[in-house]
């Protein structure tokens, strides 16, 4: 943890609608910037003012306002909207979860909770001018078992029913908030916040279905190799159900 009261402390700001943090002896101050500038001028000098939406891959306008940055040669990032300036100390600061595929280098070297939103901390040095390349899924597999493992929670997502072992299952949470993280595979849909701990979220329609499904209802936590992950779900399936289940390994499924 950061021991200086500046390091202690982090600008909490959106681009493209992500929340997004800077711990603050990176910033060096805010402006507003005119619609369609390229740069900005603060105390004498001129700097270039980078779009973060388009940089991190995201629609949305070019932003309201610049944050003007300590990196060297100086630049701006341009931002939607700026929040609050936090003191670690009374938030929440976590790793960015293993098993959040990225490209690398990162742009984000972790999180920070606050009023119960994860804020993503910038990596300042990854924010350019050319859009970055979202992270593969090489390494995620449709694994499954053979066969079933004991008692199992059967539930369903996108139609497809799946089973998790008992013995692998952490919970089941409703109405899970997930936060989406720019730039990861599609199987990756960003990170839910639960009992003052963050998970990554998978959705198995991505990985056994060819894509995405809109929205979820619920959000299994499972152990997956010693790690907990999320993997969305529409509903827990009843006894009685027809239809086949996939039952996923999931000491494999998702690789570290």
């Amino acid at each position: 943890m950061p021991t200086s009261p500046a390091e202690r402390r982090a600008l909490l700001f959106t681009a493209g609608g992500i929340p997004l943090a800077l711990r603050l002896p990176i910033v060096r101050e805010i402006v507003p910037i005119p619609p369609g500038a390229a740069e900005v001028e603060v105390r004498g000098q001129v700097v270039p003012a980078v779009p973060l939406a388009v940089a991190m891959g995201l629609g949305g306008g070019p932003g309201r306002f610049a944050v003007l940055t300590e990196a060297a040669p100086p630049v701006a990032l341009r931002v939607d909207a700026v929040h609050a300036i936090v003191d670690l100390k009374q938030t929440e600061v976590f790793q960015l979860p293993v098993r959040t595929p990225l490209p690398q280098p990162a742009p984000f070297q972790g999180a920070v909770v606050a009023g119960g939103v994860i804020y993503l901390e910038l990596a300042l040095t990854t924010a350019g001018w050319v859009p970055l390349e979202p992270a593969l899924d090489d390494g995620i597999q449709a694994a499954q078992a053979d066969f079933a493992a004991g008692r199992e929670l059967v539930f369903e997502r996108a139609g497809t029913r799946y089973a998790v072992p008992i013995s692998l299952l952490l919970r089941v949470v409703e109405s899970p908030h997930v936060f989406p993280v720019p730039l990861a595979p599609a199987v990756h849909r960003g990170l839910l916040y639960h009992e003052r701990a963050i998970f990554p979220v998978f959705d198995l329609a991505a990985l056994y279905g060819g894509g995405p499904a809109p929205g979820a209802t619920l959000a299994v936590l499972v152990d997956a190799a010693g790690t907990a992950i999320a993997v969305l779900a529409d509903r827990v399936a009843r006894e009685g159900d027809a239809g086949e289940v996939v039952r996923p390994a999931w000491d494999a499924l998702f690789p570290t």
